[in-house]
């Protein structure tokens, strides 16, 4: 096979289109949902662990049982290695099995490469994740981030809380205990279901506010996280400032830097981290004030990319564990990955899905150089139903192959295309026609046949940026001959990626339940989450695993209700 390595990286800058458009958009979530609307009656009995008998840290074959995994409920244990470790925890929010191959097609299509060529995740694959909530077998980012992080089965929208909505201890803060450093590091919010599992504890994943409250301290524990990188500036400041997410006046980043925090908000203040080496911890850095751009959008004079965060993140965390016994723990997530896809947008997704490919070359390099160092990749579910390969109508023949071609020129995701022709609605039809055909449409999308039943529809849609975007989604689908099955996510399992001796000796083969990254980086790091749970739950730990029957996970799910209406496909709008 083909090796990337510095191949990769150097035509991947060939790919980034010119970057237009910081991309902030704020959401200001209102506390509409009580506790108890979050709450469910379940229990989880735990499940079985990936069987790895007869295996030590070196691959070597060994009869001491605690080394081995075993099937018995909420036994996880075995002995960790011995010596300082770091774990590297990467997530790509949203990315399935469907999407890797689309990225690396339209990669080898890009670039004339053999198609045996790989892109870095490719070559770390080591087996598959089950993604399903305790409470749906299709989970959100907030309960497939609860098991990553708590090790436990949760219900969708739940932050780091049990089935009861108690407040379950993360891989994060048991680290912090033991005296690692520890780190978080989005493209997202920093407020958002992923990173909010491993750093606070609500049961509804919209209370933003609150989560930036305790992400800086504002908890029973105290500051967990030295490290925030990301966007979601809004969350923490003041409602009374201009493009607040805030519900009360509270100034976090003014809490923040009197509780020792050092901040930065923009490109210069990065670039004066030094690669990681000025870097001063804890450090609070809100880079937008929403979400950060699609990569395709990026501006690099202004946001930094996921490869150079996470460089950062590395080198600083690193720098300040170098007297320590212990190392680090941190996650990194590429998540606007997941937003794209459930714009069902072609060009935002493979353009975040090739940074997250950057940023984990970036990182594994950097595993080469500190060995003592775990990176895990894997994603939290997946988005979009992508499908590559789309029948336009059953009564059609079907049709083998898809049009990576048809990606190849377009130059900026479809929401901030649509966002842009929204701000024409005070212009005339034949205003925004022209518009259309001479810049949306064959300079930004790189479509140079929309037909005028197309175009008359996006001027229909003109009021809704949201309706405009999924419209020029579809148009580039369709020309792809991609398919997607929803605007939210699905239920496949999703790909298990390891590279450290960890992964060596197997440990990670096979096809595991979510909570088995929360139970191994717990074991890997000899982590007490019991009694971090204990603690944020005054002095009480609540079993997961007593005495609940799985059968009943099953049993209890919604069921179809013969109403087949809601699932039909319906375009009513505009003639399409």
């Amino acid at each position: 096979m083909v090796r990337l390595g510095s191949l990769f990286i150097a035509t991947l800058l060939g790919v980034a289109a010119a970057r237009g458009n910081d991309n902030d958009k704020s959401s200001n979530n209102k506390h509409q949902n009580s506790d108890e609307d979050r709450i469910r009656p379940n229990k989880y009995a735990g499940g079985s662990l990936a069987d790895t008998d007869n295996l030590n840290w070196n691959g070597v074959p060994t009869n001491e049982t605690d080394h081995v995994y075993t099937n018995a409920p909420g036994a996880h244990g075995y002995r960790a290695p011995k010596g300082k470790k770091n774990v590297i925890l990467m997530i790509s929010d949203g990315f399935g099995p469907a999407s890797e191959y689309f990225a690396r097609s339209f990669y080898q299509y890009k670039h004339g490469l053999s198609f045996e060529t790989q892109l870095p995740l490719d070559e770390l694959l080591t087996g598959s994740i089950r993604t399903r909530a305790i409470d749906s077998l299709i989970t959100d980012s907030a309960a497939s981030g609860t098991a990553y992080s708590c090790g436990i089965k949760s219900f969708n929208d739940a932050i780091a809380v049990d089935h009861m909505g108690e407040p379950c201890g993360t891989v994060l803060e048991g680290a912090k205990k033991l005296g690692y450093a520890t780190g978080l590091v989005t493209t997202s919010r920093i407020t958002h279901a992923t990173p909010a599992v491993f750093s606070s504890h609500v049961t509804f994943r919209d209370w933003e506010d609150l989560i930036a409250q305790q992400q800086i301290g504002d908890n029973p524990l105290g500051r967990q996280v030295d490290l925030l990188m990301g966007g979601g500036r809004c969350y923490f400041t003041p409602q009374s400032t201009e493009k607040s997410c805030r519900e009360d006046d509270r100034n976090l980043i003014e809490e923040a830097q009197s509780a020792g925090f050092s901040y930065i908000e923009d490109r210069a203040g990065f670039d004066g981290l030094n690669n990681g080496s000025s870097v001063d911890l804890p450090l609070l850095a809100l880079f937008t004030q929403s979400h950060m751009s699609y990569e395709i959008d990026r501006k690099a004079s202004k946001e930094p990319s996921l490869a150079e965060m996470s460089l950062t993140a590395l080198n600083a965390l690193n720098k300040a564990q170098a007297d320590q016994e212990e190392g680090f723990f941190i996650m990194i997530e590429g998540a606007r990955i997941d937003h794209a896809a459930h714009n069902n947008d072609p060009i935002g997704h493979l353009h975040d899905i090739l940074a997250y490919q950057e940023a984990v070359m970036a990182v594994r390099n950097w595993v080469d150089e500190h060995p003592e160092s775990l990176l895990i990749s894997t994603s939290d579910h997946e988005c979009g139903g992508l499908a590559l390969g789309r029948q336009a109508n059953w009564t059609d023949s079907p049709f083998y192959g898809w049009y990576p071609s048809a990606l190849a020129n377009a130059t900026n995701s479809t929401e901030v295309v649509g966002s842009a022709v929204a701000k024409m609605v005070n212009h005339t039809d034949a205003e925004l026609r022209t518009y259309l055909n001479q810049t949306v449409l064959t300079q930004w999308m790189g479509i140079d046949d929309a037909t005028t039943t197309e175009i008359d529809s996006l001027i229909c849609n003109r009021n809704t940026s949201s309706m405009v975007t999924y419209q020029l989604s579809d148009m580039l689908s369709r020309r792809a001959a991609m398919g997607w099955s929803t605007h939210g996510h699905s239920g496949v399992d999703v790909n298990l990626y390891a590279y450290g001796a960890a992964a060596e000796a197997g440990l990670f083969i096979g096809n595991h339940e979510n909570i088995f990254i929360g139970k191994f980086i717990e074991d890997y790091l000899g982590l007490d989450l019991e009694d971090i749970t204990t603690v944020l739950n005054n002095g009480t730990f609540p079993d997961p695993y007593s005495g609940a029957d799985l059968a009943n996970f099953t049993r209890n799910l919604p069921v179809y209700d013969h109403d087949h209406r809601s699932l039909v496909d319906v375009h009513a709008s505009c003639g399409m």
